[in-house]
């Protein structure tokens, strides 16, 4: 009997792998290796685990975006997931990114600066929203000068915020509404800060900002005491030791500056300001009252009022003399307890602080209006990194200003 030839490619026939038999085998292994990435290290060798890793990030690359997205859900409740795996994941599309980026306990700090570093805002929200964000990454997240990044950050409650990313914060604020009310209420918000922010705050974040921030210096006062004996006697050569020393004392009036005057005193000058505060009258009353004129233009110029309440607190004046510089401003009266307009929010914030309380307001804000100011500026505005916090805020309320 003729016995039929056989070639070997007709002998050994291809099995069969259509789409369906590819489809189903790989989602098998895929979901196969994504359990078995998860096992503890007692139940498989480290290293087996990496390689099951690093296989399954190469299937991954030609998966759909809902299998990523599986066993990105699954790689979230896992505690030491690979980290090869947990990055790859973290920056893929948000859908597939976002548990990992939210909850996974895997990823660690410079897992997310590098997430953030490579990725778009989408993942930046993600982690600005994170329980327990850490300084470092915050200073990341600020530093993407993304407003609804920033704004998810500083009402997330269990982040932590550096003094730098504060600054930060407080500098992007400016004509960002959005930001002010979050960054307000901040725990790492310091006075220095605070009072730059309540330039451009609103009205009731001004009065919280006001009655939050403000001491009134007993203890320094009391542990410096000696001294400003000892400065006296060196007749205030130390410009340094003068500058910090007058933060502190307790006497905010310029005694010399009244020697000089015509107008005799601080009372006497506020009084005929009320026909018309004229600059050189501005600046006058600014000598007596023992702070720059840049800091009294911006004290005058505001539209809010407050800090001419803190001004005249501070330097021991009466009621009358808000009346007096409100009406020399020509603004609008308006009834005084009414703290829905200006006039009756600067009255009130004149009864509710103390005078110690507005002389560490003025001080703070005379302190940011340093003679160095207008250098740091220069002619493109300057760079802020690293200045002092005096320098600093300078830079940040006269770049307003000007």
């Amino acid at each position: 009997m003729a016995t039929e030839s056989v070639s070997l490619d007709t002998a050994i026939a291809p099995l069969d792998l259509g789409d369906a038999h590819r489809l189903e085998a790989r989602t098998a292994i895929v979901q196969r290796l994504g359990e078995i990435v998860g096992w503890p290290s007692s139940r498989i060798p480290l290293y087996e685990r990496q390689l099951a890793a690093d296989i399954l990030i190469g299937l991954l690359r030609t998966c759909s975006a809902e299998t990523r997205a599986r066993v990105a859900a699954g790689m979230a409740g896992i505690d030491d997931p690979p980290k090869g795996l947990l990055r790859y994941l973290a920056r893929d599309e948000i859908k597939v990114a976002l548990p990992l980026l939210e909850n996974s306990k895997g990823l660690d700090d410079s897992d997310l600066i590098a997430t953030i570093r490579a990725g778009v805002a989408p993942h930046w929200l993600a982690i600005a929203r994170r329980r327990g964000v850490s300084e470092a990454v915050i200073d990341a997240l600020v530093q993407t000068n993304d407003i609804g990044v920033i704004e998810a950050a500083l009402r997330n409650n269990s982040a932590r915020f550096s003094s730098h990313a504060i600054d930060l914060a407080v500098a992007r604020s400016r004509g960002v509404p959005a930001l002010v009310g979050p960054l307000s209420v901040r725990p790492e918000l310091r006075p220095t800060q605070a009072l730059v922010l309540f330039w451009w705050a609103p009205a009731d974040l001004r009065l919280s900002i006001l009655r939050r921030f403000p001491v009134d210096r007993s203890v320094l006062i009391a542990e410096l005491g000696e001294v400003f004996s000892m400065a006296a006697r060196e007749d205030w050569a130390d410009a340094e030791a003068r500058k910090t020393l007058q933060l502190i004392e307790r006497r905010q009036r310029n005694r010399a500056a009244a020697q000089r005057s015509p107008h005799g005193s601080l009372e006497t000058a506020v009084a005929r300001a009320e026909a018309g505060l004229e600059p050189e009258l501005m600046q006058e009353i600014a000598h007596l009252s023992g702070v720059k004129p840049a800091t009294a233009q911006q004290m005058f110029s505001d539209p809010g009022g407050e800090p001419i309440a803190v001004l005249c607190k501070a330097t021991g004046l009466k009621r009358g003399a808000v009346s007096s510089l409100w009406k020399g401003l020509k603004r609008p009266m308006g009834d005084p307890d009414d703290a829905m307009t200006a006039y009756g929010r600067t009255m009130l914030v004149f009864e509710i602080l103390s005078t110690a309380k507005a002389q560490t307001v003025l001080r703070y804000w005379n302190w940011s209006f340093t003679a160095d100011a207008t250098r740091i500026l220069g002619s493109d505005g300057g760079d802020d990194e690293g200045l002092a916090p005096a320098r600093r805020n300078a830079a940040l309320l006269l770049r307003r200003a000007l």
